[in-house]
C-alpha cells in the first residue's frame, strides 16, 4: 500500500529532510554535507531524487535568508539544485520563509519552541534542521499547498 507524503527540506551544511505523510506520521533525518558548494548542490539534488518518489505529492523548501552571506554563497545554489531536481522529477515544489514556519508551528517561536511543538505534534524529538523540514512539509499539508 502506498503512503502519500510531502517532502520538507531545510537547506544548509546540515540538510534537514522530512517526509510528513497524509496519515500524520513522519520520518526525519539530517545529512551533513562537507566540502565545497559543488558537493552541497549535488547532495541536495540527490536527496530530492531519493526522497521525492512516486508517493511524494510535493516538496516544500525553507527559503534561504537573503541577508546572510552564507545564503548567497551556498544556500541559494542549493535551492536552485533542489528546484531543478523537483522539476526534472515532475514534482511540484514551493518555498516557505522561516517566519511563516514559526507562525505555523507556534505563533512565532524560536527554534527550541518549534522543536517542542514538533514533539507535541509527532511525538518525536527532532533536531533544529529536522524540525524546520518537518514544519515545511506540515505547512504544505495543512494549507493544501499541493492539493492534498
Amino acid at each position: 500500500m502506498s503512503r502519500k507524503y510531502v517532502l520538507g527540506l531545510d537547506l544548509g551544511t546540515t540538510l534537514g529532510i522530512c517526509r510528513v505523510y497524509l496519515d500524520g506520521a513522519l520520518d526525519a533525518q539530517a545529512l551533513r554535507f562537507e566540502g565545497n558548494i559543488g558537493s552541497r548542490t549535488v547532495g541536495v539534488h540527490g536527496v530530492v531524487q531519493r526522497f521525492g518518489g512516486l508517493d511524494c505529492i510535493g516538496a516544500c523548501i525553507e527559503e534561504p535568508f537573503s541577508g546572510q552571506f552564507s545564503s548567497v554563497k551556498a544556500l541559494f545554489p542549493m535551492l536552485g539544485a533542489a528546484a531543478l531536481a523537483c522539476e526534472l522529477a515532475g514534482l511540484p515544489w514551493s518555498t516557505i520563509h522561516l517566519s511563516k514556519l514559526k507562525i505555523h508551528a507556534t505563533g512565532n517561536a524560536k527554534k527550541p519552541e518549534m522543536q517542542a511543538a514538533a514533539k507535541d505534534r509527532w511525538g518525536k524529538n527532532l533536531n533544529e534542521d529536522e524540525a524546520d523540514a518537518a514544519w515545511a512539509a506540515a505547512f504544505a499539508l495543512d494549507t493544501s499547498l499541493f492539493g492534498a
